[in-house]
């Protein structure tokens, strides 16, 4: 069972205004979401060897998204990742590698989230409010601590499910994208995956005519009342599970 815990209010405020700053940015207190079609592409495991390529489809179809960046790509990579913050999209947590965080310790968890966590933003000068946990598997302990960072947790509401290998051709992963798409929805994708990156210019070319704008997470969400450390969109049904001790 989660385990929940009290947020200082500033961490709570300072949430609130950094979810809000896309509409004040507008000059208004409108979500852009209420009167758009919108759905939130994210790309996990990156900056990775194919991301340059994604970068230029995203700013041909004029397509904002959220990447869940891993601390030892980041390390690797950082001009990778100071070129997705430049280019105007959102950079979220996705720890520090592909470690199961419920098979962790708390100690364990804290070091991985706060280390990438610090990264990212001494890397891109972004201090991420968005956290995915790798696999998806979360506990009280994830909970506890993305709350402490004021990262709110968001697994995503669909996926393509471009990490199993036998999904990994275009025709098929561009199928699943459109399959999946709707409003409102969160799209679990990899970046590091080839065929993900390929399959993207149809997508984006489709959805486009259907009217979608492809937005950040946090813009998705704007209007919301947001508590750190909870899931958002809260659709995912993911069950949560016990923290190793």
């Amino acid at each position: 069972m989660a385990v929940r815990r009290l947020i200082p209010l500033a961490v709570a405020c300072a949430l609130a205004a950094a979810a809000a700053t896309p509409a004040q940015a507008r000059g208004t207190d409108e979500p852009y979401c209420a009167t758009h079609k919108c759905i939130a592409l994210t790309f996990d495991d990156g900056p990775g060897p194919y991301l340059q390529t994604l970068l230029k489809t995203l700013t041909t179809y004029k397509a904002k998204a959220t990447f869940f960046l891993i601390g030892t790509e980041v390390k690797k990579h950082p001009k990778l990742a100071q070129q997705i913050a430049k280019s105007g999209h959102e950079i979220g947590n996705h720890s520090w590698d592909a470690s199961y965080l419920t098979q962790l310790t708390y100690a364990q968890i804290n070091k991985k989230i706060g280390d990438t966590q610090r990264l990212i933003q001494k890397t891109t000068g972004k201090t991420p409010k968005l956290f995915r946990a790798p696999g998806g598997l979360r506990n009280g302990g994830v909970e506890e601590i993305t709350a402490k960072f004021g990262l709110i947790q968001v697994p995503g509401t669909t996926a393509t499910k471009d990490y199993i290998k036998d999904y990994r051709h275009v025709d098929l992963l561009t199928n699943r994208a459109l399959d999946v798409a709707g409003e409102g929805e969160v799209v679990l994708m990899h970046e590091t995956i080839k065929e993900t990156v390929e399959s993207m210019p149809e997508v984006l070319q489709t959805l486009t005519a259907e009217g979608y704008s492809f937005v950040t997470v946090s813009t998705l969400l704007e209007g919301q009342e947001l508590t750190p450390g909870q899931v958002y969109p809260d659709r995912s049904g993911m069950e949560t599970t016990t923290a190793v001790e």
